[in-house]
């Protein structure tokens, strides 16, 4: 039978940044994983760069179809049936599945309850409901689901109380280590004291869910063992001016902003090299082949220039969706507000005629629009807001009335990073302790990655797929 896999998916975190922590840290997990490992550069090139985004390109990734055929643009968009992702295809075919995070594994209550091959399923942080298997991990996903929607542009220390004390009771079943947890406590003492940084809150979901995917890869054991992270990215797309000020054409921050945010992206990895560590142990005692993947990476964002940051003095997070779409259509919808991204806010309709009916509503509000930025996506039964206000406009106006942004559901808050990494197509594929990797070139189209797996495990790609140039 094929080596067994374990998937570490890593978000939009590039060769770069591998190469760049290797070193600065000889001798760490990560330098040994690429001093031992085929390491091929994945493209996203069904995408178009101008708009590259995450929930896109994990979908072509793991489904092996490009983006004109999955039409997954957010994260709660609709999974078409004809393009699935690779575990569930492998899942389908009678090979054991574990999933901790991963994007698109939400909603799971459908396939996960129903099959037996899918020994753990805690779905990705956008889930509508808090269905995890086994079932007592639900305290922990709500948790999860609340923390993520209340650090949407900025980090916060609200947390469901409840929830959270669970989460402690819980711990030793969980497999979340006392250390972990002192870790975490360490560093919000560091956070209250103004030691480090207070966007490092959202470091602590990582730890959290890396010691719980480990507890039940250990008792489980499937043929493909998943798990799905966040962190690095985030830390990437706030201070990658931090790590490399070389990369602009022109000076941005000064050299306090420096001074005060250069080790972030190294704290992250650090953090993350831990769990690579236990990773690489676990390949090879269990002989399995470690992937270490990203759908995509990041680099310097060139739009970032001392106007644009001026012109971003603010973020916004829109905490009731209901207040301002009232205000913004006509009629009267009923709908459920599914879990986004700021500064996307996605909403569900009972039919996909009601979403139509809300969406021309929109468009036909959009011409009468100041003060802010609104983009609108249908797919089926769900709609999708982008909505950015303009940091300098003293008020929002609809159809001629001026309103605060609290009268229409939104939250105002000073920033002090502005994005300074953005999207690229260029992102990372490491293979560890296969004995049968092979490459034909360092850098692969990244529609060939859900094929090489289904052939790895014996399995027929779809007819869609591209010919995999690699094999794990």
């Amino acid at each position: 039978m094929s080596q067994k896999v374990i998937i570490f998916e890593i978000n939009e975190m590039p060769l770069r940044i591998f190469r760049h922590f290797q070193k600065l840290r000889p001798g760490s997990h990560i330098d040994k994983l690429l001093g031992s490992s085929k390491v091929i550069e994945t493209q996203a090139l069904d995408v178009d760069q101008s708009f590259l985004y995450p929930s896109q390109t994990w979908a072509s990734l793991n489904t092996g179809a490009p983006y004109s055929a999955h039409k997954i643009h957010w994260y709660n968009d609709p999974k078409p049936d004809a393009y699935p992702l690779f575990w569930k295809t492998l899942a389908g075919q009678g090979f054991s599945v574990g999933a901790v995070n991963t994007l698109h594994s939400s909603p799971a209550s459908g396939y996960a309850a129903t099959n037996d091959n899918y020994k753990f399923v805690i779905p990705d942080c956008f889930a509508g409901d808090s269905y995890t298997k086994p079932g007592y991990f639900e305290p922990f996903q709500v948790l999860n689901l609340k923390a993520v929607k209340e650090n949407g542009r900025a980090a916060s220390f609200k947390a469901p109380v409840q929830e959270a004390a669970l989460t402690v009771l819980n711990s030793p079943r969980y497999g979340i280590r006392m250390r972990t947890m002192w870790d975490g406590v360490t560093l919000l003492g560091k956070i209250l004291s103004k030691q480090v940084n207070r966007e490092r809150v959202r470091n602590l979901q990582f730890p959290l869910v890396g010691d719980i995917f480990m507890k039940l890869f250990r008792k489980h054991q499937p043929d493909v063992a998943i798990m799905f992270t966040n962190h690095v990215a985030a830390n990437m797309h706030r201070y990658w001016y931090g790590l490399f000020p070389e990369d602009y054409s022109a000076a941005v921050y000064d050299d306090k902003w420096i001074a005060k945010y250069r080790t972030e992206i190294v704290a992250a990895v650090d953090m993350l090299d831990n769990y690579m560590g236990e990773m690489m142990k676990l390949a090879t005692q269990t002989g399995r082949i470690l992937v270490v993947v990203s759908s995509m990476g990041q680099h310097a964002n060139q739009k970032l220039t001392p106007e644009y940051r001026q012109a971003r003095a603010y973020g916004f997070r829109l905490n009731d969706v209901k207040k301002f779409t009232d205000r913004l259509v006509a009629s009267t919808f009923s709908y459920n507000v599914l879990q986004a991204m700021v500064p996307q806010y996605m909403i569900e309709f009972p039919s996909a005629d009601l979403a139509a009916k809300f969406g021309a509503e929109v468009r036909d509000a959009i011409p009468g629009l100041q003060g802010v930025e609104l983009r609108l996506d249908v797919n089926n039964t769900v709609i999708t807001l982008s909505i950015t206000p303009d940091a300098k406009a003293p008020e929002m106006v609809l159809r001629g009335k001026g309103y605060q942004y609290n009268e229409l559901g939104f939250t105002r808050f000073e920033i002090d990073d502005h994005h300074s990494g953005c999207h690229c197509p260029e992102g990372s594929l490491i293979i560890y302790n296969s004995q049968t990797a092979k490459a034909n070139a360092p850098s692969v189209n990244y529609l060939e990655y859900a094929p090489a797996l289904l052939k790895h495990f014996g399995v027929t790609p779809g007819s869609y797929m591209p010919e995999p140039t690699f094999s794990f």
